[in-house]
């Protein structure tokens, strides 16, 4: 009996013991390892992730790059197509009025004025006011003979009987024709009137903003070389 309560005691822990600092230190050391090789794989899959980033990062750049150097390439054949395009257009119209000169501001007596009213109207101007030969005249073909559509900003009093109408456009059969009438344009402004080319409009709206400066550069006392 005595020697069994012996035998129980010794296996018992007396009260106050605990683990060594040996046991401790291995027990530290396991979990710093256990610590370390976790920080490691976060570590690893962190380098990972950024590579994948930076390699999709400069794809995309590369992308940008190349999507704005076709963006460019492409504003580029646009410009150049509108003008080309624009070229082409004046081209076609020049052509197309080749043969045309405007009257301005001829006397006529109604604003709707029917084509051969019109020829009338211009036969008479360069027989009677610039004194163009009859017979050269009467010698002459007309293709086509009509008003320009009247401007929105054009006046016109209903009072009275006659009032200046907008540019009428001839079409000539012969450039011959057309190079002897336009000769006649100095004459044509003694009479507040004035013969011109059929230019495109673009071409028109050029030409008079050379004209207004040129008038300022003579006003200013400059000379036009």
């Amino acid at each position: 009996m005595g020697s069994s309560s012996r035998r129980l005691r010794s296996q018992v822990p007396e009260a106050g013991e605990g683990p060594s600092l040996l046991d401790l230190f291995k027990l530290i050391q396991s979990v710093e390892k256990r610590l370390n090789d976790r920080l490691a794989l976060i570590e690893n899959d962190l380098k990972q992730r950024l590579c994948v980033a930076e390699t999709s990062l400069e794809n995309a750049h590369e992308k940008i790059l190349s999507l704005e150097t076709d963006l460019t390439k492409l504003r580029f054949e646009i410009a150049s197509f509108k003008e080309e395009k624009c070229k082409s257009d004046i081209l076609n119209e020049l052509r197309s009025k080749e043969f045309n000169v405007l009257f301005h501001g001829l006397k006529t007596s109604s604003n709707t004025e029917n084509s051969d009213e019109s020829e009338s109207v211009v036969r008479s101007f360069l027989v009677k006011d610039l004194k163009f030969p009859q017979s050269e005249v009467d010698r002459m073909h007309f293709a086509n003979v009509h008003h320009l559509p009247r401007r929105v900003d054009a006046t016109h009093s209903s009072n009275n009987s006659t009032h200046t109408s907008p540019p009428i456009v001839v079409k000539l059969c012969k450039m011959k024709d057309k190079f002897n009438i336009l000769k006649l344009a100095p004459r044509a402004r003694q009479f507040n009137c004035n013969i011109t080319k059929h230019l495109p409009l673009s071409m028109q709206r050029q030409r008079k903003l050379l004209m207004k400066q040129a008038s300022s550069l003579y006003a200013a006392g400059k000379r036009i070389q």
